[in-house]
């Protein structure tokens, strides 16, 4: 079973308590956010001591960073993240990558690695210019060469290591399909954390038996369950009955796209 972390924009009341009603899932949250709206590190300390979260993965904010909306200073992320792993607020920290710039992603995860004491997911970004799964798939030498992987946290099949990048012309089946196959051929003692990948990308994953290489994935999807589905097919009458039902709506649809064959 793949493990769901659900992208929190933020840790607004509806979202808190449809995540105590929803069985404790994991989720993903942004250090941008955290920098943004410093409550939300008030309120995530507070469903944690509260069991309502499965474990919290912490990212830098990568794609504000690349936007130029946020800048991730790599030392300053480091040390925020290794306060929150110390307290028990994040399991996983991922490292500041930057979408779509393999070297500058390399050169930050080296640093990175320098000021965090601790394990984390470094990330392999796609080199610019037209989609290459090959030379996606080897950004991940690139960082093996490093000795990166051995920061990554070991997870059940080896360590864990993100997939980042996987958006426009790269979240396309064929791409992400070939991609994990000549991931699957470099034979690392790794196991893939996907970001932004839905239902729709892990049932041809499944479809096609790679899996087996996936351990986890996180998703906004749940959010679009809410515009598209909250008075049709959830008959929500309010924003706590639309979260919730959210949320355990897009896990079942999860749950069933991993089950294709």
């Amino acid at each position: 079973m793949v493990r769901v972390f659900l992208v929190m924009p933020d840790m607004a009341p509806a979202k808190i308590h449809a995540l105590c009603s929803a069985g404790a899932p994991d989720v993903l949250v942004s250090y941008s956010i955290l920098v943004w709206k410093p409550v939300t590190a008030e309120r995530l300390k507070a469903v944690v001591e509260r069991g309502c979260v499965g474990s919290v993965m912490l990212d830098s904010g990568a794609y504000h960073h690349a936007r130029g909306e946020f800048r991730v200073d790599v030392d300053e992320y480091a040390s925020r993240a290794w306060r929150l792993a110390v307290e028990g607020l994040a399991e996983y920290v991922v490292a500041p990558d930057v979408p779509g710039d393999p070297k500058t992603t390399l050169k930050r995860t080296l640093q990175f690695s320098k000021a965090y004491p601790g394990e984390f997911i470094p990330v392999a970004q796609p080199p610019p210019g037209p989609p290459d799964p090959k030379a996606h798939a080897n950004e991940l030498q690139g960082l093996a060469l490093k000795d990166l992987l051995e920061r990554a946290p070991k997870v059940p099949g080896g360590r864990l290591v993100g997939l980042g990048g996987l958006d426009g012309p790269r979240r396309k089946t064929g791409y992400l399909v070939d991609l994990v196959r000549k991931i699957e051929d470099l034979r690392l003692d790794i196991k893939l954390h996907l970001f932004g990948v839905g239902a729709r990308l892990i049932k041809s994953l499944a479809a096609r038996g790679l899996l087996n290489m996936v351990y986890s994935i996180d998703t906004g999807g749940w959010l679009a369950e809410i515009r598209f589905r909250r008075r049709t097919r959830y008959r929500a009458l309010t924003t706590l009955e639309a979260n919730t039902a959210a949320i355990k709506g897009y896990l079942e649809r999860l749950a069933t796209a991993t089950e294709a064959h």
